[in-house]
């Protein structure tokens, strides 16, 4: 019993001794900034003092942040893979994805930079088809 008291003794002084080490500091919540402009709903852009485009997404997991590159090239290669479809008044895109294919609907004049310039795109693509056909 001696033996245990002293061996608790002794862990409880080198408990004691070691210095309480700091805890590291979370990082800061990021935030969409006040003067950000909304491109499409959850969707925002800033520019920064440097000149730096970000684009900022509030998710269900807290607010992302990328850089804004508007020659990004896996952009351009998934905008390579939409198609659009001209439905009246809306377009219509498909874009094809390791989990099926994805559609959806927007009204023209609701488009995103993106979305246009897809639809101008496939918009040429079916008037160089068409002439084609005719002669």
């Amino acid at each position: 019993m001696k033996l245990l008291s002293c061996m608790l003794l002794i862990c409880a002084g080198l408990i004691a001794a070691d210095p309480p080490k700091p805890q590291p500091k979370a990082p800061a919540l990021l935030k969409v900034p006040a003067d950000a402009v909304q491109v499409s709903p959850g969707l925002y852009r800033f520019s920064d003092k440097d000149g730096k485009v970000w684009l900022y997404r509030k998710t269900p997991f807290g607010v992302s942040r990328w850089l804004d590159d508007a020659q990004n090239p896996t952009q351009d290669s998934v905008s390579k893979q939409i198609t659009a479809t001209d439905a009246g008044d809306s377009v219509r895109f498909e874009r094809v994805s390791p989990f099926g294919k994805t559609t959806w609907t927007k009204k023209k004049s609701e488009l995103d930079e993106t979305e246009k310039k897809i639809w101008e795109r496939d918009q040429a693509k079916t008037a160089a088809n068409r002439k084609a056909e005719k002669e």
